[in-house]
Order: C-alpha cells, then structure tokens, then sequence
C-alpha cells in the first residue's frame, strides 16, 4: 500500500502542511525538519500524487512543445535544451512533431490543450488567418519561437534581419559581388510560416541594396542544388548564402563531387552552426544559433511569474518579446 501525506505526517508527528512544504521545498519549515520528513518519505517509498498536486495547484506540471523535426539537428538540439530547463524546475514536456504540416499542428496543439498542459512552447508553422483565434480557444498561455505569429503573441528569436545584413556586409568587401540566397520559400504545398527564412533574406538584400553593382538572387525552390550547378561561376565572383548549414552542406557536397573548390572557386556560407559542421572541410563559415540560450528563455517567459502563465498575455498590450543576438562564425569557405 502506498505511503500518503497524512501518513508522513503521523510517521513524523507533525501537520500535514508542514509535510507538504518540506515536499514542494517552501519556506515556512525548520531545516532539520524538512530533512527529517524527506528523510521519511524516501524511506518508505513515498510517491506524490500527481493529480492531487494539479489540483491543489492548479497546475500539471507538463509543458506541451511543438517543432517542426527531429531529423535536423537544430531541432533535437532544441527538444534538448527545453527538456534539461523544464526538469530542473520539475516540469516534464510533451513534445508534438508537425513535419510542417499545419493540420498536424492544430492537432497536436488540441491534444496538448486536451491534456491540460500548463503551457505551450510552438515553433509554428500555420498562417492560416484564423489561427490566431484558434490559439486563443485553447484557453492555454502559448510562447512563439522562431517563426514570429504576429506582435500578439509572446516570441523569442533571433535577430534575423540584423546578423544577414552585418554578414553580408562583410562578406562584400571581400570581393564577393554576386549574392545568392538559398531559402526554400516556395518549396511547400500549401502557405506556411517561414519568418526566419523571410527575415534573413531582407537582411541581405538591405545590405546589398547600399553596395552598388552587386548582384542578388533567391533560390526559393527545392532543387538549389541543381539550381546552383547551373550558376556561371566564371563570370562573377559569387557567395552563396544558405538560411541553414543543412542546405549549405548539401551544396558542399555537391560542389566538391563537381570538382568545384571552396572558396577558390565560390563561397559558401551557412546558418545554425550544427554540431555537425565540426567534421566538415573546409570549415564552413555560419551564424551560430544559441539554441540552449532560445530553449531556456523561451521556457522561462512561458512559466515564470512575469511570464506567459501570470495570465492571458495573448490578450494584453505588454507581450514579452526576446531577440537574442547570434554571432558570425567565420571558416574557410568565404
């Protein structure tokens, strides 16, 4: 038979709230008695009660988190980060994959609401224009991350826009003067959130737009690779800028199975900085994500008092936004 609060409590000779503040470690109770309680409990096998706690808390104590993969490093690297940040404060995480897919999305953001999760965590994907009231149905606090839904909604990211512009920048005074983007923006069916992508090809363009004779081009489709084995390298000194390293690393193969050499003959810049890219040569020049920092924060402004669970924030007009600021990682391939 199970071992219960009030159990603890006559084994100890104390109340059954002293009990429970040594178990939820809330002032109000004597070291020397806490010790001596939890002492007790482990001794005999104590295990909470999830559902009481949740009731007397109001609270379940699971976090929902919705990506989009796990086949890209850049997500399990993420599921990673959020995972360590929610045990340390005893939150445990439901994690959804979307595969981009916003019918997926929506059901898995419905099962999380039906599960009662404390909160919600979304990389999101749908632009469909109700989506935002359907957020609001699920009558649970979501944080956005990455792909920015509107102002309305909590969101922590990066500074997209601002690294493009300071990399590109950079990358024309060194010689380059052809400027092509690799950012799939057409490679799905239907409409999706494609922020990041979106946010960092404006950044290069408003770079490039300050430096004349320099040439752009957006290879928006699924097939870059084959779109850039048909670029005259020859005629203009050409950098190709990727929105990820996994599309970098694609056309680096590529590339080198052609004969054609990094950085002599092109450069080639990526985005994320995956651990991955330690193998690779030449060094890939990218833009290190602090994936651990944007998995901490954005699990801190959803549960901390101030943040997404303190109330409605979808509903205020102080919704906490974080950029964090990347840094450029020059390599070999520029």
């Amino acid at each position: 038979m199970s071992v219960t609060i009030k159990d603890l409590a006559r084994l100890c000779g104390v109340s059954v709230g002293t009990v429970d503040r040594a178990l939820q470690d809330r002032e109000g109770i004597r070291p020397a008695t806490r010790d001596r309680i939890l002492a007790t409990a482990r001794e005999h096998g104590y295990k909470p009660n999830i559902v009481a706690r949740a009731l007397r808390t109001r609270r379940t104590w699971d976090v929902g988190l919705v990506v989009h993969d796990l086949d890209n490093e850049f997500f399990a690297e993420l599921v990673n980060a959020v995972q360590e940040t929610a045990w340390k404060q005893g939150y445990f995480i439901q994690i959804a994959v979307s595969r981009r897919d916003p019918g997926r999305e929506r059901a898995a953001l419905e099962h999380m609401a039906g599960r009662a999760v404390d909160g919600i965590l979304l990389f999101p994907t749908s632009t469909d224009p109700g989506f935002e009231d359907f957020l609001r149905s699920l009558g649970r606090p979501v944080v956005t991350i990455a792909n920015k839904v509107s102002r309305a909604w909590p969101f922590v990211g990066l500074s997209d826009r601002a690294i493009l512009r300071e990399a590109t920048r950079q990358i024309i005074s060194r010689g380059y003067r052809r400027l092509v983007y690799v950012g799939p923006l057409d490679a799905y069916p239907t409409r999706i959130n494609l922020y990041e992508i979106e946010e960092r090809w404006a950044g290069l363009q408003e770079a490039a737009s300050g430096s004349p004779g320099v040439q752009t081009a957006l290879l928006s489709r699924t097939d870059y690779v084959e779109q850039v084995r048909v670029l005259d390298l020859a005629a203009v000194r050409t950098a190709v800028i990727c929105a990820s390293d996994v599309f970098a690393l694609e056309i680096l193969t590529d590339l080198r199975d052609r004969g054609v050499q990094v950085p002599r003959d092109v450069g080639l810049m990526g985005f994320d900085s995956i651990d991955a890219l330690r193998y690779i040569s030449p060094r890939l020049s990218t833009v290190e994500y602090p994936i651990r920092r944007m998995g901490e924060a954005a699990f801190s402004l959803l549960v901390e008092p101030e943040g997404a669970l303190a109330a409605d924030s979808a509903s205020t007009s102080l919704v906490p936004a974080i950029e964090l600021e990347p840094r450029i990682l020059w390599g070999e391939s520029l």
